[in-house]
């Protein structure tokens, strides 16, 4: 530990920066140094110098800083300049914004501080678990604070004391036991930020203001208010009472409340009717009435989500019924929980209760919850586990401390309302988290438990917000997720599909038999935490210990065995993958697939595979056999008093049950495959790290009979679910048939709002004259529309390709570049984007839909490719084999979709206006091309030349 220094509000600190060539401290070089000196908020002194890195500053780095070539060839080397900041900075302590990142770059260059240093990430990650990022953009924005010159040493240097100063006293106002908790994890950790905790709790001020522990009675065995978090937990809304006769939602009531006098009028600002939201309402409720299903497609502005919502809640509050809506992505779940939603209650609670159907359930208001995964939830009793680890990891503490100062205002232990952040959260959080078989012990309703309450919340709801992901782990768990509901709403359900084939499938990469085997050896391992609880148990029969002791120890000695036969196995899976591509093995730039097919296992190089196999399942079996026998061990001991005994025998539990599921999977990949599932091999690009992946063949009937089939009304609407007018493609995919059709366009005037260009001598994608091309539309379209572009991309690489021949030219017109994949996170593209429309948004992936930017900030949209699947993808290929004609029948309708789910991101409300621009002459040239046309909204479609697309955007812009 460091010396104890003066308090933190008397000290003398310094905040420094750095800016560098590139974020790789063993190649990029150091440019510029900043600091600033500053004691109880006031700056003493700074400390500014650029560096010659001796080399050429990379034209981002350039543009991102401001910093010029001639400015750091003039500089001093790195020794010079770091033999002044050292004299500046002396034995003071430091704070830096993601200080490792600094420390590493003066270390790389022979530079060790000795100076205690506290990193406003850190601090920030601990005191705001909620802040949306912790960039320093984003915390100075969050803070309410302001950096003058972002990107440059001192301007950066001087908004991370700014930042430090107002956490500062967010800390001091720490209540004693949280601060104490978190001096102890650092303590324990050698977590840095302990040196400022240490501080804090000495200084005098914090002892005068500092809030008084918990009583000893409410506070836990970590010194958690259990009895607080409880309290907030309980509900006394009472259960649904369901009615035995179906009471049908009125027809005319619906229609009604969705018209400019309607309740929703009074409940909605801005409130329009709109004649299609008014006929996909009297459809659901009809469905609903009479026990149908019905497919709705609805366009862009026609308020799909309230034409559902209200035939639902009717028909919930009526009968004392749940209705289910599944969603794909969290925007619209937040959309639906935090506005739609709420804005249905209010519109509600001035009906009349006879008029509205309601029947008297405990309560008048429309109830209705978010229900996630288990892996959402914290689960308390994971949590005092790991807080009580002795020597916890700093990702751990990080994550602890983090979690703690949230559980004093958390009423839901839902993830989502705090931010992880990019560092090494995600696994540690995998072990606090109710998803592990380890926690469903603590379900039992005499401990406080947030999955429990979850559900409970879901039981007294008459809407229940899921994801599809759940939905479908409701259909493999047969209905023990999701309380029992009566009818079913997918919306987004053109991802339906892709939901069901990742939930049905399965991945195993070496690290998951890793975890497995961890989680059982060395002294934390399960066998020896079993034989310490036996241990503290006076009335354990020694044939008890001596059974307990014999499996413990040939566990100990058969996971040094097994261990090297997983290895070979997994080293000749790889070598098989990497070799299927060309021989690039390990120096391959991208990730590599290979789909294993019958003709692959009749290889000779699979039957060294399956010979690794047979060791491997030798062992895995004696593995196996072990766990139950260590199970068998621990049962029957309730009254044994043996230290969280029940805790114990989950995980044991668990263990067993990840041993066959593990086992289980690697036997059908290697030497049992389904006829009905398709299995590939996959190494990532990066690590090379090795997948063994498996999807069912076909989805439809597994949807039809174990989900639609089980319900009373089943409604599945999108934007987006047909393909040239047809609904036949997502009916066969999904199995949803016999099903109503009902096709809506959308009420917005697209003649009016948008034009879609469509160049006529744009060279053919394979041309070598087609990237230039598509780099000319770009800029020409930025310049006309005054940036406000988004262009988007099939791939990555492409992405990157138009980045790198555009950005000089967007820069000379003073037109941003904003790259997915470049560092920030799509949200703060986005962000960033809407704050300054003067720029260019490449994208690519998600950027398809999910992004809404209404206004003006969004004037053209760019579509460099149709959107066509990868061939080779193993999945994509294997379903196209079903087809006589796959491309047509398959490849086709699946563009399509995606094509006018990427042409939605333009026309979001009616004031909308905007060009869309196709740059793919497949488009006119081809028969199939009219399709794409046909199914896109009907905008005024105009062609010409690439040379006159800028004057098409401005005409049509005015």
């Amino acid at each position: 530990m460091f010396p104890q220094h003066t308090p933190p509000d008397n000290d003398v600190w310094i905040a420094f920066d750095l800016e560098t060539t590139g974020l790789d401290n063993a190649k990029d070089a150091v440019i510029e140094i900043g600091a600033v000196k500053f004691q109880d908020g006031r700056t003493l002194d700074t400390f500014q110098t650029f560096v010659n890195p001796q080399r050429r500053i990379p034209p981002f780095i350039s543009k991102y800083t401001g910093i010029t070539q001639d400015k750091v060839d003039a500089a001093p080397l790195f020794d010079h300049a770091a033999a002044k900041f050292l004299a500046f900075i002396g034995a003071a302590p430091l704070v830096a914004q993601v200080a490792d990142f600094d420390v590493g770059f003066l270390r790389s260059n022979g530079v060790e501080l000795a100076n205690p240093i506290v990193d406003t990430y850190d601090l920030a990650y601990t005191l705001r678990p909620d802040m949306p990022g912790y960039s320093l953009e984003d915390m100075t924005r969050y803070l309410g604070l302001e950096n003058a010159a972002p990107h440059r040493s001192l301007g950066d240097a001087s908004a991370t004391r700014d930042v430090f100063l107002a956490l500062l006293e967010e800390a001091y106002a720490l209540d004693a036991f949280t601060l104490a908790a978190l001096q102890q994890l650092a303590q324990r950790s050698g977590w840095q930020l302990g040196y400022l905790l240490d501080g804090i709790a000495a200084n005098p001020r914090r002892r005068l203001a500092a809030a008084p522990m918990p009583s000893q009675g409410a506070v836990g065995v970590n010194g958690l208010d259990i009895r607080q978090i409880g309290d907030r937990l309980r509900s006394d809304v009472a259960p649904l009472r369901a009615r035995e006769r179906i009471s049908k939602i009125d027809a005319d009531l619906v229609r009604a409340l969705l018209s400019d006098d309607g309740a929703l009028s009074d409940a909605l600002e801005g409130f329009e009717e709109r004649s299609e939201q008014a006929q996909m309402a009297k459809a659901v409720a009809n469905a609903i009435n009479d026990g149908r299903r019905i497919i709705v497609e609805a366009g862009t502005g026609v308020g799909k989500s309230l034409a559902y919502l209200l035939p639902a809640a009717l028909y919930a509050m009526a009968n004392g019924k749940r209705v289910v809506v599944s969603t794909n992505t969290i925007n619209l779940q937040e959309q639906l929980i935090n506005k739609d939603v709420p804005i249905l209650v209010k519109a509600l609670q001035g009906l009349d209760k006879t008029a509205a159907g309601r029947q008297d359930d405990g309560g008048d208001s429309l109830r209705f919850t978010q229900l996630k995964g288990r892996g959402n939830y914290l689960c308390l009793r994971r949590w005092n586990r790991m807080r009580a680890d002795a020597e916890p990891s700093v990702d751990e503490a990080r994550l602890l401390a983090k979690t703690m100062v949230w559980l004093q205002s958390t009423a839901s232990g839902d993830r989502a309302e705090i931010n992880l952040g990019h560092r090494s959260a995600a696994a540690p959080w995998d072990r606090l988290s109710a998803e592990s078989r380890a926690s469903w012990g603590c379900m039992s309703q005499e401990s406080v438990c947030f999955l429990r309450a979850a559900r409970e919340r879901a039981a007294a709801s008459h809407l229940i917000i899921v994801n599809h992901a759940l939905l479908l782990a409701d259909i493999a768990a047969e209905g023990s997720i999701i309380p029992e509901y009566d009818a079913l709403i997918i919306d987004e359900a053109h991802h339906i599909e892709d939901a069901a084939t990742n939930r049905l499938g399965f991945d195993l990469t070496r690290a998951r038999f890793d975890e497995h085997l961890q989680s059982l050896s060395g002294d934390g391992g399960l066998p020896n935490q079993a034989l310490t609880a036996l241990r503290t148990a006076a009335n354990v029969a020694q044939s008890r210990r001596d059974a307990l002791q014999s499996a413990a120890d040939e566990i100990g000695a058969l996971l040094p065995r097994l261990r090297p036969f997983l290895t070979n196995l997994f080293t000749r899976l790889q070598g098989i993958a990497e070799g299927a591509q060309g021989g690039n093995g390990r120096n391959a730039a991208f990730a590599q697939t290979l789909r294993v097919t019958p003709v692959v296992r009749a290889r000779p190089d699979w039957s060294a595979v399956e010979i690794e196999w047979e060791h491997a399942e030798l062992a895995l079996a004696e593995l196996d056999r072990l766990l139950v026998r260590l199970e068998s061990a621990l049962g029957d001991l309730d009254d044994a008093g043996l230290l969280n005994y029940d805790a114990l025998r989950e995980d044991v539990g668990g263990a067993r049950e990840t041993g066959e599921y593990l086992r289980g999977r690697l036997k059908e990949f290697a030497v049992s495959p389904d006829e009905g599932t398709i299995y590939w091999l996959s190494v990532s690009a990066r690590r090379r790290e090795l997948s063994m992946n498996a999807a069912p063949l076909n989805v439809a009937d597994e949807l039809n009979e174990r989900l639609f089939s089980q319900k009373r009304s089943v409604v599945m609407t999108s934007a987006t679910l047909t393909a040239d007018g047809s609904f036949g493609h997502i009916v066969e995919r999904t199995g949803f048939a016999d099903a109503d059709e009902l096709q809506l366009g959308s009420p917005f005037d697209y003649p009016k709002a948008a034009a879609l260009c469509l160049p006529t001598d744009m060279p053919a994608p394979n041309s070598r004259a087609y990237n230039a091309a598509v780099d000319g539309a770009i800029i020409d379209a930025a310049i006309a529309a005054g940036g406000r572009t988004m262009a988007l991309f099939t791939s990555y690489g492409a992405l990157r390709r138009a980045a790198a021949g555009i950005g000089d030219e967007l820069q000379a017109q003073g037109i941003s570049l904003l790259t997915q994949g470049a560092g920030s996170s799509p949200d703060r593209l986005v962000r960033r984007f809407m704050d300054n429309p003067k720029a260019v948004l490449l994208g690519t992936a998600s950027f398809w839909e999910g992004v809404d930017l209404a206004g003006d900030a969004l004037s053209v949209l760019i579509v460099a490719r149709l959107p066509f699947s990868v061939p080779t993808d193993p999945v994509f290929e294997a379903r196209s084999e079903l087809y006589d004609n796959s491309f047509m029948q398959y490849a086709v309708p699946q563009a399509i979709l995606r094509l006018r789910q990427g042409f939605g991101r333009l026309i979001r409300t009616s004031d909308d206006r905007g060009v869309v621009a196709i740059l793919d002459s497949r488009v006119l040239s081809t028969r199939y091309g009219g399709a794409f046309l046909r199914s896109l909204p009907p905008a005024s479609q105009q062609k010409c030349r690439l040379a006159e697309l800028g004057d098409a955007i401005r005409r049509h812009l005015g």
